[in-house]
């Protein structure tokens, strides 16, 4: 029998009709949730607080970063100081509070206010290093560093004195001013969207009409800058994703302006179905490619889970009690579109996707992304890309949703560290993948533009393209020969071949090795040793071109290598390849000499079944009228 309260429950979840989706307890996520974030994160880095200087510190290590000269040593960090200012304002409670405006005070004081200086409005990383003293200085610390002010303005300033409030309110100006300043471009996403938050809530706050006039056109133009594919230029990226969808949602949560804020939510749809159409149901990845990726396994992102409103459970309330916490998290309404959700939350079964990424004039190809998505596998690769440590040009996940997840990456090393002048141009129809990896110059080493390889030559003990495989099996099966490799990861398989390399005089070699608990296949295009010089002007022609499938854990992998041998492949002349797939025909043209990136890029031609690979928009529909 049913009750009253159960009647009038059906009847309010009846009228509510597509808000609540598949939800299968509408109580999955609670403000306890929040609470518990805020909590763990504030015990976290009250760890970490040095009452000293009224800041966060933590250890530097001694890896490479482009920004900062810093290595192993304890620093004091800006952006996690004023976040843990914040996180002591939402946990709440007089002697936090008092806390905050300490750390605060502390922050805003290492701003550069000078309006003359080259500086103006940014933050250096740490306390230890302000800007002139960077490598360069990172100018992104105005955007996120500013964010945060408003946070703690909107948030909380009814809590700070007066006085401290005032320096805040002037510690945004400068850094809205900044970002008005440097005027990012449109095609920078993460920092073009952040920016435009920080411009349009800093100019309400501050009642600037000319800011204000400023941020409502930096947001059109950023729509436009959509409009061009439908899609976004940061395309695809587990970390910028999130930075994206957050600095949306703040818009929604403070800004006032309704023309503002209806163009705000159809950019925040877009986001969200962009990441949608990439969701690996099976693996609860975001399958490939990437354009920015710090981690490749995309963990428990805790943003995703509230955002669904606990529909799709990466961790538990319990786990996260004990965890360090994400107050980001908490502090944001995240709501994933009910038009998107379903894509996050039911496997479709296998399917294909291909999507525009970035503009490019004839005769140069769009950046495109092909996507496919199986059951026990997807596998994605861009068209064109390059090989800095951020981006996945090819990349692929198996093994269903356990962590650490287990994925196949294509990487171009230079000694231990990815080699940002190593191209990759391909092909791609369902599970079948044609490439070719080639040379820039003049180029970047560890960074595409702020480590230039200086006189086209630079020095190097090992250059080498690697399939770099984390979760196979301690000794998985393997089938090679000197020009290729079939491997069983366990659930699923696949297969890479050499079919041309060259590097100068040089003579490639295939080998396998375990790496840091890896498998990794290695083309070597110089023999590995003493460190030496290399010139781009001795190295011509240099390139790879490659093969490579995937498919799932059934049948023999003898079986699979010998239907992947069978297929037809033929190389009309070095650069122009075939390979006849059982999902189509796939041809590619690219270059085999070191030139400029816009010669590669101008060289480049893919086609599938005898036509150029098709063009697909995410969306049709345009946000801007």
């Amino acid at each position: 029998m049913t009750t009253r309260r159960e009647a009038l429950r059906c009847a309010l979840l009846t009228a509510a009709g597509p808000r609540l989706f598949g939800a299968a307890d509408p109580a999955a996520w609670t403000p306890e949730w929040d609470r518990v974030l805020i909590d763990a994160s504030v015990r976290r880095q009250d760890a970490s607080f040095d009452e000293r200087e009224m800041m966060i510190q933590r250890k530097v290590g001694p890896d490479y970063n482009y920004h900062s000269q810093i290595r192993n040593s304890v620093a004091h960090p800006t952006r996690e100081s004023l976040v843990y200012a914040l996180d002591l304002l939402e946990a709440g409670g007089e002697q936090r509070v008092r806390r905050a405006a300490g750390v605060i005070e502390r922050v805003i004081a290492l701003q550069d206010s000078d309006r003359a200086s080259k500086w103006y409005g940014i933050w250096g990383y740490y306390m230890e290093e302000p800007p002139p003293k960077m490598g360069p200085a990172d100018w992104n610390w105005a955007d996120f560093n500013g964010s945060t002010l408003l946070l703690i303005a909107y948030r909380h300033g009814s809590k700070l004195p007066a006085p401290l409030m005032k320096k805040v309110n002037e510690a945004i100006r400068h850094a809205a001013y900044s970002v008005q300043r440097r005027n990012v471009t449109m095609s920078y996403t993460n920092i073009a969207i952040q920016g435009t938050f920080v411009t349009l809530a800093a100019a309400q706050l501050l009642e600037d009409t000319a800011l204000r006039a400023y941020a409502t056109d930096r947001l059109h133009r950023f729509a436009a800058q959509v409009d061009l594919t439908g899609s976004f230029n940061e395309y695809n990226s587990p970390t910028y994703a999130n930075v994206s969808i957050v600095n949306l949602t703040r818009i929604r949560m403070m800004v006032r302006d309704p023309e503002a804020l209806a163009l705000t939510e159809r950019i925040h749809e877009r986001a969200w179905l962009h990441l949608g159409k990439h969701w690996h149901v099976p693996t609860r990845q975001l399958a490939g490619p990437m354009s920015r990726c710090y981690s490749t396994d995309i963990g428990s992102p805790l943003w995703i889970q509230k955002g669904l409103r606990g529909r799709l459970a990466f961790t538990s309330l319990d786990e996260v009690k004990g965890s360090g916490g994400e107050a980001e998290v908490a502090i944001h309404d995240y709501r994933c579109p009910d038009s998107v959700a379903p894509l996050f939350l039911k496997d479709s079964g296998a399917r294909q996707h291909r999507e525009v990424f970035i503009a490019a004039e004839a005769p140069v190809r769009p950046v495109q992304g092909t996507t496919w998505l199986d059951q026990e596998f997807c596998l994605g690769s861009a068209n064109r890309s390059d090989f800095w440590i951020q981006r996945r040009p090819l990349l692929a996940y198996w093994g269903g949703p356990g962590r650490p997840a287990r994925f196949v990456q294509l990487r171009f090393m230079k000694d231990d560290y990815d080699f940002s002048s190593a191209l990759f141009y391909g092909v791609q129809e369902r599970n079948y993948v044609l490439g070719l990896v080639n040379f820039r110059s003049p180029g970047g080493d560890k960074h595409i533009s702020l480590d230039p390889i200086e006189k086209g030559e630079f020095a190097a003990s090992r250059l080498r393209l690697c399939v770099d495989i984390s979760g196979a099996p301690a000794d998985p099966a393997v089938i090679s020969d000197p020009s290729r490799f079939a491997v069983d990861l366990g659930g699923a398989k696949l297969w890479f071949a050499v079919r041309d390399a060259a590097f100068g005089k040089e003579k490639a070699k295939l080998s396998a090795t375990k790496e840091n608990g890896r498998f990794v296949i290695s083309l070597d295009l110089i023999q590995p040793g003493e460190r030496r010089m290399i010139r781009w002007s001795d190295a011509s022609p240099a390139y790879v071109a490659l093969s490579f499938a995937m498919e799932g854990g059934g049948g023999s992998l003898a079986e699979f290598d010998r239907r992947c041998r069978a297929m037809r492949y033929e190389s009309r002349k070095a650069g122009d390849l075939r390979w006849s797939t059982p999902a189509g025909a796939l041809a590619l043209m690219a270059g085999t000499a070191v030139q400029t990136v816009a010669e590669q890029d101008r060289a480049f031609g893919e086609m599938v079944d005898g036509k150029p690979a098709p063009l697909v928009r995410l969306s049709d529909e345009r946000l801007t009228s």
